[in-house]
């Protein structure tokens, strides 16, 4: 299922620097993140996700993100995004 993230971010620098950390080290199996863009002064972020169930990604986002931003989640229907996990 795909999950679109809508993020308030409220700390820029904190929230770059831990998404930068959590790709580096790797996304966990069941999860892909085909889609992500911010704004040009970062205050808010756009993501879609792939993953088992909104609460799977929630958890997920959550711990890497959570302290940074305000994050809104919703099931939803991608055209034109063939999913990429089994």
């Amino acid at each position: 299922m795909f999950v679109s993230v809508l993020h308030h971010i409220t700390d820029p620098a904190g929230f770059e620097a831990a998404e930068a950390k959590a790709v580096a080290a790797g996304l966990p199996p069941n999860v892909a993140l085909p889609i992500h863009a911010a704004t040009l002064d970062h205050r808010t972020g756009i993501c879609i996700w792939e993953g088992d169930s909104v609460d799977a990604v929630r958890e997920l986002v959550e711990s890497v993100v959570g302290p940074f931003s305000d994050n809104e989640y919703f099931e939803m229907s991608v055209d034109g995004l063939e999913p990429a996990l089994a």
